[in-house]
């Protein structure tokens, strides 16, 4: 593999915790949270959303791996921007469904369906992509990227806003306000770390999304453990056999 590391000549504090062994690793962690939550969302008879969630995480790990490998930069940096784009409103899905609201999520696929498209279909929208041999930098049109993170940071907001709406309604079970508390801790675990390496190490800050998805890991399994349970017992649909 051909990786690009670059020499700390200025003993720069420089981060050290998502090579392309941590992305592929990571990957098989979420493929393999992916596959027991499918087996107990069938066992439940509940949707597929939490599975679809874990799939697109393991996804964007597995292109960033391709993309330290060499493979077709640009299919991969499409591929990932596309699984990652629709994460918020899966997110916005999962609480709406225990709040037993669905506004945010019809806005919220519109959204991510059309910024899709520009990833997959407009030539200049993903440029290039490279591999520090720690973390991949994405070249993204600049006017586009400016939305898109609006739409991103903006759709996790209102998942906590929700959530904390959802732990006030005093109609909830005490589970499904347990479900909103561990969604804001799980949010919080990739938002406070990315926002704490933004700040103390300026040279991460053009890898916002392969970091912040490092450490959605933790939110991988918060979801599957935590959520998930309360998540099945409380969102029904029928299976077809």
């Amino acid at each position: 593999m051909k990786y690009l590391y670059e020499k700390d000549k200025d003993k720069k504090m420089t981060l050290y915790c998502f090579s392309p062994t941590v992305m592929i690793l990571t990957f098989i962690t979420e493929i393999c949270l992916a596959i027991y939550a499918f087996i107990k969302s069938r066992e439940k008879k509940s949707d597929l959303v939490i599975v679809l969630t874990l799939v697109f995480l393991a996804l964007f790990q597995l292109a960033e791996y391709q993309i330290c490998d060499g493979s077709n930069l640009i299919l991969w940096s499409r591929i990932g921007f596309v699984a990652i784009t629709f994460l918020p409103v899966l997110g916005i899905y999962l609480i709406t469904k225990l709040n037993k609201k669905s506004y945010l999520f019809h806005f919220g696929i519109i959204v991510s369906i059309i910024f899709a498209f520009i990833f997959i279909f407009m030539p200049n929208s993903l440029e290039n992509a490279s591999c520090t041999g720690n973390y991949i930098i994405f070249d993204v049109n600049s006017a586009i990227m400016k939305f898109y993170g609006y739409y991103y940071f903006g759709f996790l907001l209102l998942g906590i806003w929700e959530s904390i709406k959802g732990i006030k309604n005093e109609e909830n079970k005490e589970k499904v306000k347990t479900a909103f508390k561990w969604f804001i801790i799980g949010y919080l675990s990739f938002i406070l770390p990315l926002t704490i390496v933004y700040i103390i190490i300026p040279a991460t800050r053009v890898a916002v999304e392969s970091i912040m998805c490092g450490f959605a890991v933790i939110f991988a399994f918060i979801l599957t453990f935590k959520i998930a349970p309360i998540y099945y017992e409380n969102v029904k649909c029928e299976w077809k056999q």
